[in-house]
């Protein structure tokens, strides 16, 4: 940034005052740890402690006292954003306002054995689903990093350049069917934004692409009803990447900008009311997997993969559990196995391929 070399002499005066407050902050903390420690036995505090527990009730007494945590928050913050042009863990401030995820730029040192790991687990699963008669169709989801890399401060790590690819080249080694949305994504960015500015997950344009994209690569799967996505209102989303952004907005206005993104709501226009039928079950053969990338309204995923395959579908998806969690609800669920069910599609965000320690136990 243009500006960095005059707000480095700035924080000089800032982290002269920053350390004066901490040292106040000390002094005024005195009185409520002599407090907290008073209703305390010697023997209760030593069993607490051993254990955790006294560490995390004294978090909890602390903060409730202690009136300036909000305000020192904050001004921690803009010192690390003035010093080093950095928001706080778990975000990355890229260009023009453009936020990432701090998750898809942590290569851990054993990439090479999670990715194997990961493969290992999702062999797994395809031979799961083909004992039960049904068949996996892959769709990883490129990291927004990689589709726009020209709005980050320093690019891919090298490491995770050709993440993407090297990923699909591994299921289809293992006959795994897999649909490829790197390309569609890359040629189709200039155009509109996939992914939402200030947020982890694709744009309801990126979700559409998605859909289109893998009803152009599985004919085979297209049905014969006549689903429609209409727009049916506006929404303006604070994306969940600014929860990491804690510097005053005045310090940078381009990170908190607003983003608008359109709404959508997808029906059957073939079907009507008579044939839906208020208590008829109708059987599906199409089952969505997914992450939330798939569970958010916002981004309308399933309703634009049932107009763009004119078909419905069933969804078991998780928010914030990774893409393996529901891959476990659904095995475990009565679902997995009725023979109405024939396909799935399993909605798998690449960066997972970055997590530590991934299992069908527990999500990213």
């Amino acid at each position: 940034m243009s500006n960095l070399p005059v707000m480095r002499s700035a924080s000089k005066v800032n982290g002269i005052l920053f350390i004066l407050m901490l040292v106040g902050m000390v002094i005024y903390s005195l009185p409520s740890i002599y407090k907290f420690s008073k209703t305390q036995t010697q023997a209760q505090s030593w069993e607490l402690f051993t254990d955790g527990e006294l560490l995390r009730q004294f978090e909890v007494f602390y903060d409730k006292r202690l009136f300036l945590r909000d305000f020192s928050v904050r001004q921690w913050a803009n010192l690390s954003f003035l010093l080093f042009g950095e928001g706080t863990s778990g975000v990355l401030l890229g260009k023009e306002g453009w936020l990432f995820s701090s998750q898809e730029a942590i290569v851990p040192n054993s990439l090479a054995s999670n990715i194997d790991r990961q493969m290992e687990k999702i062999a797994q699963v395809k031979a799961q689903l083909e004992a039960s008669g049904k068949r996996l169709i892959m769709l990883p989801v490129p990291m927004k990093m990689d589709i726009y890399r020209e709005y980050t401060q320093t690019g891919l790590r090298p490491q995770v350049d050709d993440l993407y690819q090297a990923f699909v080249t591994r299921l289809e080694q293992q006959q795994i069917a897999v649909c490829n949305l790197r390309a569609a994504f890359v040629a189709a960015r200039d155009n509109q934004n996939l992914y939402v500015r200030t947020d982890t997950h694709w744009s309801p344009a990126g979700a559409r692409l998605a859909a289109q994209t893998l009803a152009g690569q599985y004919p085979e799967l297209m049905g014969d009803s006549a689903f429609e996505s209409d727009l049916v209102e506006e929404k303006e989303l604070k994306g969940d990447l600014l929860n990491f952004v804690n510097f005053a907005p005045e310090l940078q206005p381009q990170y908190f900008a607003s983003v608008t993104i359109p709404l959508y709501e997808t029906v059957d226009k073939g079907q009507s009311d008579d044939a839906m039928g208020l208590f008829e079950e109708t059987s599906q053969s199409l089952m969505l997997i997914g992450t939330s990338y798939s569970r958010v309204d916002d981004w309308n995923f399933p309703g634009f993969l049932k107009e763009a395959l004119h078909k419905d579908l069933m969804m078991m998806a998780q928010q914030a559990q990774g893409p393996f969690a529901p891959m476990e609800e659904f095995i475990e669920s009565s679902s997995f196995s009725s023979p109405d069910v024939e396909t799935v599609i399993w909605e798998f965000p690449v960066r997972t391929l970055l997590a530590l320690g991934p299992s069908l136990e527990s999500g990213n």
